[in-house]
C-alpha cells in the first residue's frame, strides 16, 4: 500500500507542477518562436506633446507591422504605458487600458530578426528602440526587457519569445 501511495504522490507532483509551470513541458526545442508583446512605455518623447509609434518586426527581407493592428500608430504621451499581455503596467505610468498585437511566428535558426519601436514621422520614421536578435530553438518562453534612454526620448519595450510547435 504505501508502494502505491508513493507511486501516486509522484504522478500528480508531476501534474501539478507541470500545471503550475504554465502547462505540458516539451523534450524538444521548437523549431519555430512566437513573439508577444507585452508592453510598452513612454517615459519620455521625440516629440513634445505626443509620439505616434508602431511595432514592425524584420525577418529574411520582410517586414510587417505588429503593432497597433487597426491603424499605422498610436498616438502616446509622456508616461504612458501601452499594456498588450504579460505583468501589466509599472506604477507611476498611464495605462492606456490593453490593446492586441499580431503575434507573428518565425522560424528559430540563427536567421537576424530586428524588432523595431518606431515613431511615425512626415519626413521619414525614426527608430527609438531597435532590438536584434538570432533566435534558437527553444522550449520555454524568453523574456526581454529592452531599454532606450538616448537622443531625447526614453522607451520601455518588453516581449516574449514562446516556443512554437507546429
Amino acid at each position: 500500500m504505501h508502494r502505491l501511495f508513493a507511486r501516486t504522490s509522484s504522478c500528480v507532483a508531476l501534474i501539478v507542477g507541470s500545471l503550475l509551470t504554465g502547462g505540458v513541458a516539451h523534450a524538444e526545442p521548437a523549431p519555430m518562436v512566437k513573439i508577444v508583446l507585452e508592453s510598452f512605455i513612454a517615459y519620455d518623447l521625440e516629440e513634445s506633446g505626443h509620439d505616434e509609434i508602431y511595432v514592425n518586426t524584420q525577418h529574411g527581407g520582410k517586414n510587417r507591422n505588429i503593432f497597433p493592428t487597426n491603424s499605422h500608430d498610436l498616438s502616446v504621451a509622456r508616461d504612458d504605458c501601452v499594456y498588450i499581455s504579460g505583468n501589466g503596467c509599472p506604477p507611476g505610468t498611464n495605462s492606456r487600458g490593453y490593446y492586441y498585437a499580431y503575434q507573428p511566428i518565425y522560424p528559430a535558426n540563427g536567421t537576424l530578426m530586428m524588432i523595431t519601436l518606431y515613431e511615425d514621422d512626415i519626413s521619414g520614421d525614426d527608430a527609438l528602440l531597435n532590438v536584434p536578435l538570432w533566435p534558437q530553438p527553444i522550449s520555454e518562453n524568453q523574456y526581454f526587457h529592452e531599454d532606450a534612454d538616448m537622443n531625447g526620448h526614453h522607451y520601455v519595450l518588453n516581449f516574449r519569445l514562446e516556443p512554437f510547435y507546429s
